[in-house]
């Protein structure tokens, strides 16, 4: 998936990059952090998950050195499991990002062949079947977005219709995780005020729909409510975050002073 490059309603030049390893978004030249980086910071377990790692290596270790295995062999097998495990984790990181460019070469009329492996191509036959069952018409897909009130970007997956709503929108966001999360209701509300705070659309609806690589295991689509809540949950999330940044500064300013008794 290539740049974009969008200039909002706020007069915000957005710069999108989804393939950079740091920073995504850039607006009026300066770094901007995203929504779902804000969410994933309180909500994504990341901090569990390096744990649990670390404590199945150290697991592995104990237990080869009670066997009476060689260090050498001990470590050569560890970090072979380290390398199967990264490799699984990327492969399962691609497959989203390769489905979420097909489905809007898809949606913007571009006609992409179909993928060649699996599960690729079975989420894509499922997206389309499921597409096309819903009759929806797209508004905008793949919109970069930036809120001045919040100091946060994002890009939503798509803005769609029907002609039966009568001119109203939904929000929708793939996903191609085991289950829905909190996380993902916050996200698309976020993306309803930010559509709505930079650009003349207006959103009715929200929801989320689950594309499994499961080939077995069928599309869904979970529809989100237009919920006070979900906004008052981003907000706790933002209020935690600029809390820790203080707290953090507090912390590193108290131990330079301290140093002898740190």
């Amino acid at each position: 998936m290539s740049k974009q490059f969008v200039t909002n309603n706020l007069g915000c030049n957005i710069e999108y990059n989804p393939n950079a390893k740091g920073f995504r978004y850039k607006v009026d030249g300066q770094n901007k952090a995203s929504v779902t980086t804000a969410i994933g910071k309180r909500m994504d377990k990341s901090y569990l998950q390096k744990w649990s790692k670390k404590n199945r290596d150290e697991s592995l270790k104990e237990i080869m050195l009670l066997d009476k295995k060689p260090i050498d062999q001990i470590d050569k097998f560890i970090a072979k499991v380290k390398e199967r495990a990264e490799a699984k984790e990327e492969w399962a990181r691609n497959i989203g990002t390769q489905l979420h460019e097909w489905i809007d070469l898809y949606l913007k009329g571009q006609k992409p062949a179909l993928p060649e492996s699996q599960p690729l191509l079975s989420m894509v036959e499922k997206w389309k079947t499921f597409w096309k069952a819903q009759k929806f018409e797209v508004v905008a897909s793949e919109l970069p977005l930036y809120s001045k009130k919040f100091d946060c970007a994002g890009c939503n997956d798509v803005i769609v219709t029907k002609k039966k709503w009568k001119g109203q929108n939904a929000v929708l966001d793939w996903k191609t995780s085991k289950d829905y999360g909190l996380d993902q209701a916050i996200q698309v509300e976020m993306y309803r005020r930010f559509i709505e705070e930079t650009t003349d659309f207006k959103i009715q609806k929200l929801a989320i729909v689950n594309i499994p690589k499961e080939i077995e295991k069928p599309v869904s689509m979970f529809v989100v409510d237009v919920d006070e809540s979900y906004f008052k949950g981003f907000k706790a999330i933002k209020y935690l975050n600029d809390l820790e940044i203080k707290f953090k500064d507090k912390l590193k300013t108290w131990k330079k002073e301290n140093k002898k008794n740190v």
